[in-house]
């Protein structure tokens, strides 16, 4: 009978060493794991089109990059500069009203009534939420930057990637991460449009029913629709509550408008984008977001759908990856 004979195997060992060095890093680096995670999910959903825009034109991958990473934000741009200060009129006047409509109610509950949301604003220590925006900006262009290294250097950095894989593996990897990509790339895209089409729909439902401030609370609603599952709830509350300050009718009228555009978002909207990218179950998709939440905050709610989706693909890796060393 031949003994078993176990070799030494330095690749194995640096890949070991590498590992190891990646998780001591990682963990020191946790504060900027957002941002690098942010970065990725922008690249695997701009990425393709700046190679099928690049394949078409002609024009040099940098510029195409440039302009992918540029041209979405001339149209905020237009938006701020037209809307904005309207908007920050509005908002003092919408949170006195907001205050009012809450004191007065007799459903709430004393605590709630009173609330004084002005005089909450005021004892807010400016100074910290100063430095807070300052270091969100900063977030927001260290992520816009290091987005655009990475598409520019996107075969180099997924080369690098798999030389870490062992050569057997290299190809069904690199088809893994291409899945992956898909799926995250969808997401965004799709949650993006999506956000769009309800901050519309529900500025003009709230205009048609004469509710003020509607601008502001349709911008209220499309960013807070980017959540999965409680977005579209949460979002349509201020305008509910603003609703019920008009008239108890309004107020039932603002809760059929929010109920019947989530109906057609989750069952039309939704999955005419997404096209079945995204087909989880709901407690996945729960479980999912409180993690996320849990872990990095409303960033982290926002990504933990596309993580959430790349999931099955990476256990049907997982299982192909089983069947192949058992037939070798």
């Amino acid at each position: 009978m031949k003994k078993n004979e176990h070799t030494f195997s330095w690749q194995a060992l640096i890949r070991i060493i590498i590992m190891g060095i990646i998780v001591f890093l990682s963990w020191k680096a946790l504060p900027v794991i957002p941002v690098i995670l942010v970065a990725v999910v922008l690249v695997a959903a701009l990425y393709p089109v700046v190679i099928k825009i690049n394949k078409k034109t002609k024009i040099p991958l940098i510029i195409c990059i440039f302009l992918i990473l540029i041209l979405p934000i001339v149209p905020f741009i237009l938006f701020g500069t037209i809307f904005i200060p309207r908007i920050f009129a509005e908002i003092p006047i919408l949170l006195s009203s907001l205050g009012n409509i809450i004191n007065s109610s007799q459903l709430l509950s004393p605590v709630f009534q009173n609330f004084n949301i002005i005089a909450y604003l005021q004892s807010v220590d400016y100074a910290t939420t100063t430095v807070n925006i300052t270091l969100v900006i900063f977030s927001i262009i260290s992520t816009v930057i290091l987005t655009f290294f990475f598409m520019y250097d996107f075969d180099k950095l997924l080369g690098m990637f798999l030389n870490v894989v062992p050569e057997k593996e290299k190809e069904e990897v690199k088809n893994l991460v291409k899945e992956v990509a898909v799926v995250t790339g969808k997401y965004l895209r799709g949650n993006f449009i999506i956000s769009i089409i309800c901050g519309v729909v529900v500025y003009v439902g709230l205009t048609l029913l004469h509710i003020p401030f509607a601008l502001p609370l349709a911008i209220f609603a499309a960013i807070v629709d980017l959540l999965p599952l409680v977005g579209q709830t949460v979002g349509s509350i201020p305008a509910i509550i603003i609703g019920f300050g008009v008239s108890p009718f309004t107020g039932v009228l603002v809760i059929i408008l929010h109920l019947i555009y989530q109906q057609v978002e989750n069952n039309i909207i939704s999955p005419l984008i997404y096209n079945k990218a995204l087909n989880l179950l709901p407690s996945i998709v729960f479980l999912s977001f409180l993690i996320g939440a849990s872990l990095f905050g409303i960033l982290g709610a926002f990504l933990s759908l596309p993580v959430a989706a790349s999931i099955p693909a990476i256990i049907q890796y997982q299982k192909n990856y089983r069947l192949r060393h058992k037939e070798s």
